[in-house]
């Protein structure tokens, strides 16, 4: 595996991740009549110790240094799915690690969550972070399928992973 073109593609899908979740929730918050909200009050949960809703402020220091937070750990999750990528376009059954992968991510940003601002989980609906990861997801893993053209070609003679000898 090529280390420079897994941390490029891994930067890039990251980035194309988390910009996906912040107008996600740019659109939830907006609908709400609270443009910003939610980057607030994760950051007012990280920095702050805010535990109330109703304390969050919603001001740049707040909204940028949780997008830090966004952005890099996206950017980690970019590199890990590059890698897998990678991985895949030479042993194909190994994609089900895409999968598992996502279901980790998703249940440990719930229980990141929860141990840092568990009072403020009823303001973070779980059915919009999972909307928003899910499309994050489709666009992280659109990128890495236009760039990783051999995995679509290898699924489409072995859907299942399976070899010619039918293993």
């Amino acid at each position: 595996m090529d280390l420079n073109r897994i941390l490029r593609e891994g930067f890039i899908a990251g980035c194309i991740g988390a910009a996906v979740v912040a107008i996600w929730f740019l659109i939830v918050d907006t609908i709400n009549g609270q443009p910003l909200f939610t980057p607030a009050m994760l950051g007012s949960a990280v920095f702050w110790g805010a535990h109330d809703p109703a304390s969050v402020v919603i001001e740049p220091a707040r909204i940028f240094g949780y997008t830090m937070i966004h952005v890099s750990a996206f950017v980690v999750v970019g590199c890990i799915a590059a890698a897998l990528a990678a991985e895949v376009e030479y042993a194909p059954s190994t994609l089900f690690l895409v999968i598992v992968g996502f279901c980790f991510f998703e249940v440990g940003f719930y229980i990141l969550m929860a141990l840092l601002a568990k009072p403020l989980l009823s303001n973070l609906v779980w059915w919009n972070v999972a909307i928003g990861n899910g499309l994050a997801a489709l666009g992280m893993g659109y990128y890495l399928w236009r760039e990783h053209p051999r995995i679509g070609e290898e699924l489409r003679r072995h859907p299942l992973g399976e070899t010619e000898d039918g293993e």
